[in-house]
């Protein structure tokens, strides 16, 4: 037979043509220039990887004659002589089919005998693993202590059944799987020297369809140039593959999103009398939807001509990520089934049916959920109707106000609620009070603050309120002359004068009382969404304040005084130090343009304040009822008396520096 597979044909005769194993081939040219040769060697890694082929081309450098050389001349008689297998010091060995004792005891036996023409005999043992656990034990010592003439490189596909006194006696090798780019490059050489006319896209696809395989990429290029006319197309290695088109997986994928299972079911049965396999067909469509999620994310990540057609993209655009995700996790589920069934095909049948139902499921579940916004919607336009009625009929300025009820008069602390609100704008016949929202929102975060604030019922309870001031202004300010131009106040001016006069202790329940009495929910909801930016305001010294500071979080102000809470006391007992107290002020005041007090509180105190707040405020009898509250008790919280200043002053900045970073109760200073 004069034709040769193009595997044998093109088989690496030095290292210069082995594809993707260099962290190997470098290793070797460097003993082989060296002489620093080991005697047993382990070659581990998948099929057509080149442990084989590395094996035979370190035979022919070890015997070249012009060794020692990284690489074999291959024009020496020796190295021609091993090429064509007509020199009988190389030894190639199946372990498969000569895995007894006695087949081992003969290389024991023949191992002493000398080269007949080269320096060094090589037993390569392929398929070693297959070895009987007598023919291991048969060839230990042989392989421990050879004779200096005699190298063993055993390969394998399977390192775990190697014994580990084995392993112990040999250097091991690890081939990986070649990737698609250096299996596309070697194959390109390959048609180069054979004339071949293959599409890019066929390379592509022979290339991806092997896992890693060398020797199978080249034997299904032979195989497609045998079934081929003049060009290897896509089709071509496809038929030859079995596998399926992607415009025929397209053609399903479409019918199945359209909701149209007949089609799909009719399409797959004209693929399967084609001769697909429904396995085959199940790795197909999964490799797809993988292609499909990449795009998505990864866009121009692939180079397959389907992927640029229009239709391909109509379709791309319909998906989204939870859609591919809900797809693969079905595709994998029934892949999964299909072991255990003797005929797939209804596997795959039901796995149509399924996919099918759950959309239209889902669609209605997308209904009901499109039905519901909508009803949402339709009762809040009604509620902002109804307090833009309230609003029209409220008492001008220049009307007495008239007696209301209770309910229309309650202003709620930093974190009132939407429930609050409707109950007293919209009155009685309104949803009742929510038990525990007022807690909640206490507590509640910058997200929820932002949220609620782009609802369109606090933004009317802020004209309602706006209207109360206005109208309060309006009685209050002094008739305009002549002479005279009205000066408004600034915003926060009167909670200045009404607070910053006052003296507080370093945790004093009166500085939370006058913040959650006079709170402001709205100033908070805006104070919170420039808090983080604090750090880029500082510069220079106050940076590590500003650190210090956003490491807590705002939950209640009234502009101008404010409560920061923090997980640790500790934290808390180092924030209110009036050497760090003070900078952190001066940084807030000059950040917010406006004079600010601050108090740091732990966590779990803020949580019982903020209850007990909540419970008397329910219970007030008048709307300008005063809520007084427990004073603080906290075991870990430590009042700073008023001479901390000048105890100070008689400490050096050595000992400064240890109290701050490890806490008075710590640090004693003698």
């Amino acid at each position: 037979m004069s034709y040769t597979a193009l595997y044998r044909k093109y088989r690496p005769s030095d290292f210069t043509e082995v594809a993707g194993q260099e962290h190997i081939t470098k290793t070797f040219q460097n003993a082989l220039k060296l002489d620093k040769l080991s005697h047993a060697y382990l070659f581990s890694g998948p099929r057509g990887t080149g442990k084989t082929s590395i094996a035979k081309i370190i035979a022919k450098a070890v015997n070249c004659e012009k060794a020692p050389t990284a690489n074999p001349c291959n024009e020496c008689d020796i190295c021609l002589g091993i090429q064509n297998n007509t020199i009988h010091d190389v030894i190639e060995i199946d372990a498969a089919s000569n895995n007894g004792v006695d087949e081992i005891r003969e290389i024991r036996d023949k191992v002493k005998y000398l080269p007949s023409r080269g320096r060094y005999k090589v037993y390569i043992i392929d398929e070693v693993h297959m070895l009987s656990m007598g023919a291991f034990n048969a060839l230990l010592k042989t392989l421990e202590e050879p004779p200096k003439h005699v190298i063993f490189i055993l390969a394998t596909t399977e390192p775990h059944k190697i014994p580990a006194t084995i392993h112990s006696r040999c250097q091991r090798f690890d081939f990986r799987g070649v990737s698609d780019q250096e299996i596309t490059s070697r194959l390109k050489d390959i048609i180069t020297q054979e004339s071949i006319q293959v599409e890019d896209e066929a390379l592509h696809l022979i290339a991806s369809s092997v896992e890693g395989g060398m020797r199978d990429a080249v034997s299904l290029l032979d195989q497609a140039l045998s079934y081929a006319d003049d060009q290897i197309t896509v089709e071509d290695v496809h038929a030859i593959r079995g596998s399926v088109q992607e415009k025929d997986l397209l053609t399903i994928a479409q019918a199945l999103t359209d909701g149209n299972v007949v089609d799909a079911l009719n399409h797959l049965e004209k693929l399967l009398a084609g001769g697909k396999e429904v396995r085959r067909f199940m790795d197909d469509f999964i490799m797809f939807y993988r292609d499909a999620l990449m795009l998505l994310n990864l866009p121009d990540s692939k180079s397959k001509k389907i992927y640029q057609e229009a239709e391909y993209q109509a379709f791309l655009k319909a998906l989204s990520n939870d859609q591919v995700f809900f797809i693969l996790d079905l595709l994998h589920e029934t892949k999964n089934q299909m072991r255990f069934t003797t005929n797939p095909k209804i596997v795959i049948e039901l796995l149509f049916m399924k996919w099918v139902s759950d959309q239209k499921q889902e669609s209605l579940h997308l209904l009901k959920k499109q039905s519901d916004m909508e009803k949402t919607i339709h009762t809040l336009e009604q509620t902002v109707s109804d307090l833009s009625e309230r609003l029209d009929r409220a008492p001008s300025p220049s009307e007495p106000a008239t007696d209301r009820p209770f309910t229309e008069h309650v202003e709620l602390p930093a974190s009132d609620l939407r429930a609050d609100e409707k109950a007293t704008l919209n009155g009685p016949n309104e949803a009742p009070f929510e038990e525990g929202s007022i807690i909640r929102k206490l507590k509640d975060t910058t997200q929820a603050d932002a949220d609620l604030e782009s609802q369109s019922t606090t933004e009317e309870s802020i004209q309602v309120e706006a209207s109360k001031d206005a109208t309060q202004a309006a009685n209050d300010t002094p008739p305009i002359t002549s002479d005279s131009k009205p000066q408004a106040p600034p915003p926060f001016q009167p909670m200045i004068d009404r607070f910053f006069h006052k003296t507080y202790d370093t945790y004093d329940i009166k500085f939370v009382e006058d913040i959650l009495n006079t709170g402001d929910r709205e100033v908070r909801i805006d104070m919170v969404k420039k808090w983080y930016d604090i750090e880029r305001f500082a510069s220079g010294e106050s940076l590590k304040f500003a650190k210090l500071i956003t490491e807590g979080k705002m939950v209640a102000t009234n502009g101008v005084m404010i409560i920061i809470t923090y997980e640790s006391p500790s934290t808390c007992n180092r924030l209110m130090k009036p050497e760090v107290h003070a900078p952190l002020v001066k940084l807030l005041s000059d950040y917010y343009e406006r004079p600010i007090k601050f108090v740091a509180l732990p966590e779990d105190l803020w949580d019982h304040v903020s209850d007990e707040f909540v419970k008397k405020f329910r219970a007030k009898k008048t709307p300008d009822e005063w809520i007084e509250l427990t004073p603080i008790h906290h075991p870990k919280l430590k009042s700073i008396p008023t001479s901390q200043e000048t105890y100070d002053d008689t400490i050096n900045d050595t000992e400064k520096e240890a109290i701050e970073l490890f806490g008075d109760s710590i640090v004693k200073v003698k």
